[in-house]
């Protein structure tokens, strides 16, 4: 059984990092979230885009990715800030998270007053932080793990590259007993019966399938054209032309294993193996989900249609792009051609595939290497150069492709 060094949490979980956390209820409490959070160095502010919604699917959507949130095993202790009226109060949030065992506290402004709740919350993180202090990294076994997988910048080559490579390191993961998430429910569009024959149920099958035609209904009950969405302008330059060419990488990504069950967004991880979330293309909100769901680790893929298509390279994209879900670390694989303006601001490299260095399996190898790596404490390209970390986008309801 393969280990690696991260920490044990009460609920038998285990982190790759060890946060603490300032969580508001409701996307008001953003900006005091924010200030406590200040006070108090070393502490992450989670701020979201969750409101307080009348669509009853929004609204469950909404309370679990922010009490998942919470909930993942990155974070050692949350700190909950609600105004009071919204919909699910912060001491409800955190009776969610404390099923966890870790430290939380709820705070409530118009109860308490504003003053008061910068006051406390600034001594609950205090304490929190000389606690999580203590917590030492220790042997945890590899099976506790859960990738998150967002693919971004396709183009003719992620098949055979970057997608290909992480699909290794996926079935890998698996094999050793953990998880792997997978999403963009707009990228399966083509291969939803080649997804569904790989499910270990006839209701997994049923639940991929009516997915996609959920999406479908949406496209055409809008009357739209997903040219120029899926794919791109960016995947087109790279040599994709339809969004069928675009599902057979995406769906790559996930490896070959069967699939264990599909996930509303945000919605926690029900056991192991190969899961699917519903969700659109974006990077934020994919990983925001499969941060709420329980991931410890993201993987996010380049393989040429994205800025580096316009002659750019990709160094303005990728500090941030798709990894603004600060407690949840993503790696950045670069396949297609060898580029070397752009591999220096990345993870992994495995351009090597397509140029006849490397085999998809030894690219995988690394690409799994590199994540336990991760896993036990090596900083990600991101995690040492970002300055900016995005607000967490909550995926609603309607056509967002």
């Amino acid at each position: 059984m393969r280990e690696f060094m991260g920490y044990m949490r009460p609920d038998g979980s285990v982190g790759t990092r060890n946060y603490v956390a300032v969580l508001p209820s409701v996307n008001c409490m953003n900006d005091i979230s924010y200030q406590i959070a200040a006070a108090v160095p070393g502490t992450v502010p989670l701020c979201h885009t969750h409101m307080c919604p009348y669509e009853i699917r929004d609204h469950l959507k909404g309370v679990d990715t922010v009490s998942g949130l919470g909930k993942n095993p990155n974070v050692h202790s949350v700190l909950v800030v609600g105004m009071g009226c919204e919909k699910v109060k912060a001491a409800e949030l955190a009776d969610m998270i404390a099923v966890t065992g870790k430290p939380v506290m709820a705070l409530e402004v118009q109860t308490m007053g504003y003053d008061e709740v910068m006051e406390k919350g600034i001594e609950f993180l205090k304490k929190c932080m000389e606690e999580a202090a203590k917590e030492k990294r220790v042997p945890c076994p590899v099976s506790g793990l859960t990738f998150g997988i967002k693919c971004g910048g396709s183009g003719a080559m992620s098949l055979i590259s970057n997608n290909a490579a992480v699909g290794k390191a996926s079935d890998m993961l698996i094999e050793e007993g953990g998880s792997v998430i997978f999403s963009e429910t707009p990228e399966i569009l083509g291969m939803q019966d080649s997804l569904a024959a790989r499910a270990v149920n006839e209701k997994v099958a049923k639940d991929v399938l009516d997915l996609v035609d959920r999406l479908k209904a949406q496209i055409e009950f809008n009357g739209v054209d997903l040219i120029g969405s899926e794919p791109n302008a960016g995947n087109m330059k790279s040599g994709l032309t339809t969004i069928e060419e675009k599902s057979l990488g995406a769906v790559a990504k996930g490896g070959t294993k069967p699939l264990s069950g599909v996930l509303e967004f945000g919605a926690p991880l029900p056991g192991k193996g190969l899961y699917f979330m519903d969700c659109e293309s974006a990077g934020d909100p994919v990983f925001a989900g499969e941060t709420a769901a329980g991931a410890q680790l993201g993987i996010m893929t380049i393989a040429g249609g994205g800025p580096g298509t316009c002659g750019s390279g990709f160094r303005g994209m990728v500090s941030n792009s798709g990894s603004g879900i600060r407690i949840m670390p993503a790696i950045k694989v670069i396949g297609g051609r060898k580029n070397d303006m752009d591999e220096p601001y990345v993870d992994v490299s495995v351009t090597g595939i397509v140029e006849g260095r490397e085999s998809i399996d030894e690219a995988g190898e690394r690409v799994f290497e590199k994540l336990l790596s991760v896993a036990s404490g090596e900083l990600t390209y991101t995690e040492k150069h970002n300055k900016y970390w995005a607000t967490i986008p909550v995926f609603r309801n309607g056509l967002v492709v």
